[in-house]
C-alpha cells in the first residue's frame, strides 16, 4: 500500500511538473493550453480529485503569465476586472481536471465490450478542452463588457452583437479547435498509458 501511495505520488509530481511546463511555453496571444494532456492523464489515471489538482495548478500558472504580462489577454482582462479574471482561471482548471476524471471512470464501467476502454478514453479526453473552453465562455459571459473591451485594445475585431459568436469566432476559434485535435490524437496513447500504469498498480 505504501508503494502504491508513494508511486502515485511520483506520477502526480511528473504530470504536475510537465503542466507547469507546458502552460509556461510562449504562444500568442491566446496560449495553447497544450498541458490539458497530463491534465487529462491524471485524471483518468489517478482520479479525479488528482485531476483537480492538476487543474487547479493550471489555473495558477495562466494566472500568474497573465499578471506578469505573459499572456497578453489574460494581462488585459486582470487589468480591467482582477477578481475575475483569477477566478475564472482556476475554476475552469479546476473543473476541467475533475470531469474527464469522473467520465473515464463511469464509462470504464459501463463499457465492458473489448474497446471500451478506448472508447472511454478518447470520450474523456474530448470532455478536457470542451469543459475548459465551456467555463471560460461562461466566464467571458458574465464579464461581457471587460472581454469587449480587452478584445479592442488587443485589436481583435468582430461582431459584437451576438457575444458567444464572437467569443468563439473571433476570440478562441482556432486555440478550441487545435487543443481538442491534440487530445484526441493522444486519447489512444493516454488509455494504453493507463492501462499499463493501472496494471502496475495491481502488481
Amino acid at each position: 500500500m505504501n508503494k502504491q501511495k508513494t508511486l502515485k505520488l511520483v506520477q502526480l509530481g511528473i504530470l504536475l511538473a510537465l503542466v507547469i511546463v507546458l502552460q509556461s511555453i510562449p504562444s500568442t496571444v491566446l496560449p495553447l493550453c497544450l498541458c490539458l494532456i497530463p491534465i487529462t492523464l491524471g485524471s483518468m489515471l489517478l482520479g479525479w480529485k488528482y485531476g483537480a489538482g492538476l487543474g487547479a495548478a493550471f489555473g495558477v500558472v495562466a494566472a500568474f503569465w497573465g499578471i506578469v504580462g505573459v499572456d497578453l489577454f489574460t494581462n488585459a482582462l486582470f487589468l480591467i476586472n482582477p477578481v475575475m479574471t483569477i477566478l475564472i482561471c482556476l475554476v475552469k482548471g479546476t473543473i476541467a481536471g475533475i470531469v474527464p476524471g469522473l467520465v473515464y471512470k463511469w464509462l470504464s464501467e459501463a463499457f465492458k465490450f473489448k474497446a471500451g476502454g478506448l472508447v472511454a478514453g478518447i470520450i474523456s479526453a474530448i470532455t478536457t478542452p470542451v469543459v475548459n473552453t465551456g467555463i471560460f465562455t461562461l466566464g467571458c459571459l458574465i464579464i461581457k463588457n471587460d472581454v469587449i473591451q480587452v478584445a479592442n485594445q488587443l485589436g481583435i475585431k468582430g461582431d459584437t452583437s451576438n457575444f458567444i459568436v464572437f467569443i468563439f469566432v473571433s476570440v478562441i476559434t482556432v486555440n478550441f479547435f487545435i487543443e481538442l485535435a491534440i487530445n484526441v490524437v493522444f486519447a489512444p496513447s493516454l488509455h494504453k498509458l493507463t492501462d499499463i500504469l493501472s496494471k502496475k498498480y495491481v502488481k
